[in-house]
């Protein structure tokens, strides 16, 4: 449903195609609201069908002509109706967490492999968010009340992934300390029972 609210959102700052659309959500939006190019397409399909935009051919030299959309008055409204309504919680989807909840199905060997796996590619998402903050700070443009807005949005994901970061490397760090109590606990019981053996 908010696809649609996202490209309304992004004509809403200037005209675009559907590829220039892909490449801004890759560069914006994508750490909130991500799609696939097909699914742009439909809903840029679908808000011509309504009438929230309307899109024209632009003839390219060499190239296929590329079709630009641009947002509509009706567009416009939907989209500040969508704005002024109350926020509600989303419905949660996460194939990770669901997959970190029943951890204790696989065995201590994968999901430590697979943690230490999320814990690095979430480093690596940290970072680019981080150099993504730096480079719009270097060069603001002209639109500040927006860019507010989307700085507060990078900056709480950023937040959220350092929660997280903290949380793995905590469990990793207490699984590690785990085994070794566990290698050490076998070590002594063995030990124990070899002298008790010899005792008899």
């Amino acid at each position: 449903m908010s696809l649609r609210f996202a490209l309304l959102g992004l004509l809403a700052v200037e005209p675009a195609s559907g590829y220039d659309l892909k490449r801004a959500i890759n560069r914006s939006t994508y750490f909130i609201w991500n799609a696939t190019g097909p699914q742009i397409y439909n809903t840029l399909h679908n808000l011509r069908e309504e009438g929230f935009i309307t899109s024209e051919s632009k003839a390219q030299k060499g190239k296929p002509d590329k079709q630009i959309h641009t947002i509509t008055a009706g567009g416009r409204a939907a989209l500040k109706e969508f704005m002024g309504k109350p926020i509600r919680s989303s419905v949660t989807r996460d194939e990770v967490l669901l997959r970190i909840f029943f951890g204790n199905f696989a065995s201590k060997k994968t999901i430590k492999r697979e943690l230490e796996a999320y814990l690095d590619r979430i480093r690596q998402e940290r970072a680019f968010m981080e150099t993504t903050e730096a480079r719009i700070n270097a060069h603001p443009g002209g639109k500040h009340e927006a860019r507010r807005f989307q700085l507060l949005s990078l900056r709480i994901k950023v937040a959220q992934i350092r929660a997280m970061e903290q949380e793995l490397v905590r469990f990793l760090a207490d699984g590690a300390d785990r085994t070794a109590t566990e290698r050490v606990g076998r070590k002594a019981r063995s030990r124990n029972g070899l002298i008790a053996q010899a005792q008899r």
